[in-house]
């Protein structure tokens, strides 16, 4: 599992995997940081492996700026945000 969706969290319903193809449309991602935004969905670590893969950083900065989920000042301050998320997810 990359990274999920959920709303309402109910155990084992309501949750919205996404996939490598479903990540690979920007606009899919823009959504996902506005979820993670307001805690309604999640990244694991294999989901920022992925997306660092397949976008590299610079491009997840761009695409979060458009979200908004962290408002980092350079590319080097969101580096260190995503290096944070990435030692608090979970492996699935």
């Amino acid at each position: 599992m990359l990274a999920f969706y959920h709303y309402p969290f109910v155990e084992n319903h309501n949750v919205q995997e996404y996939t490598e193809e479903e990540l690979k449309d920007p606009k899919n991602v823009e959504s996902l940081f506005d979820y993670c935004q307001i805690l309604e969905a999640y990244i694991t670590k294999q989901g920022w492996a992925f997306l660092i893969a397949y976008y590299g950083y610079e491009k997840l900065f761009e695409i979060d700026e458009k979200s908004c989920w962290h408002s980092a000042e350079s590319l080097e301050d969101y580096k260190e945000w995503v290096q944070y998320e990435i030692s608090i997810a979970i492996d699935k």
